[in-house]
């Protein structure tokens, strides 16, 4: 059961089950609940004072984040987004780990890796009247993806508050080092993909990826208006997407990454991919923090790596 200290309450275990025990052992009342999501995967609905939130275990993933006086969400969901085992939820902030895109070995692994199609665990909930944290972990999953042998342990605390905060911290424990790459794929849901500019970008360099990977630099603010899928080089500054339809600004923080992704799959690109509708990239921009493409993370046996992203919408 979850126990009332000064100020806050904790719970913690290392066990999946179902959702009513997920509730007697994690859930907190009036704030965390554990809920059957679409296509019977568990979920976690967060309510406190300053926001709200949706969560799946499977993936590991936050699906929607709100704050109290917003009012829309933060986040974008694809109404055709598969929940099943196996596949990727699209949209939230999915989990890219232990590699950024296609199989960096050829070996047809899943692009972004494994840990977003499986099932996490809980590990803990903690909660102030205005803060929910949940951590969720995924342990030993080399033993079922035959292609990765290296054992680790993955923790991934969520903290849903007037900001959205994430911690993704790796452990290495095995007795042999391994390089990942990583990223917060993380999916913006804007009024109209016309009326929005991204801030922070200016002077970076970038590889398009729809242009061979050639090297290009940013000298303003960038617009889209055609389909977009860059890597950016030395990101030092919080990024912000300023949108003009829903009259607000997203601002995304990753104080221990140096590189980004700028994705939009515009027209033609969305109607060849299954769980997005015709129309969906116009409200969707998706900016990514992370250790992506040659940024390698090198963990020797015993050591760790986290990954650091927070999300704001700023006041105007």
């Amino acid at each position: 059961m979850a126990e009332l200290l000064p100020g806050y309450y904790t719970t913690t275990s290392k066990v999946n089950m179902g959702i009513d025990k997920l509730n007697i052992i994690y859930g907190i009342a009036d704030q965390l609940k554990f809920v059957e999501g679409a296509g019977g995967l568990p979920f976690i609905a967060v309510r406190n004072q300053s926001a709200t939130a949706l969560i799946s275990l499977h993936g590991g993933q936050i699906l929607s984040f709100k704050p109290i006086d917003e009012d829309v969400d933060m986040l974008f969901l694809g109404s055709k987004s598969s929940y099943e085992d196996g596949k990727a939820i699209r949209g939230g902030i999915p989990v890219c780990w232990p590699w950024f895109g296609p199989d960096p070995k050829g070996l047809q692994r899943p692009n972004h890796g494994f840990v977003r199609n499986h099932l996490w665990t809980v590990l803990h909930t903690v909660a102030t009247d205005t803060e929910t944290k949940v951590s969720l972990q995924f342990l030993e999953s080399y033993k079922k993806e035959k292609t990765w042998k290296q054992p680790f342990a993955l923790t991934l605390e969520m903290t849903v508050g007037k900001t959205l905060g994430l911690k993704l911290m790796t452990r290495n424990t095995g007795d042999k080092a391994f390089s990942i790459t990583q990223a917060f794929h993380s999916y913006f849901y804007v009024g109209d993909i016309n009326q929005i500019q991204i801030l922070g970008l200016e002077g970076c360099d970038y590889f398009d990826k729809l242009d061979q990977g050639t090297q290009k630099s940013d000298m303003g603010a960038l617009v889209i208006n055609e389909e977009v899928d860059r890597i950016y080089v030395d990101v030092k500054n919080p990024l912000v997407i300023d949108d003009l339809a829903f009259k607000r600004r997203i601002q995304i923080a990753s104080p221990n990454s140096a590189t980004g992704v700028v994705w939009n799959p515009w027209i033609k690109t969305s109607k060849k991919i299954a769980d997005l509708k015709n129309r969906d990239y116009k409200h969707f921009i998706c900016v990514e923090t992370g250790n992506i493409a040659f940024d390698l993370i090198n963990i020797p046996p015993g050591g760790e790596h986290s990954l650091l992203s927070n999300f704001k919408i700023l006041q105007d």
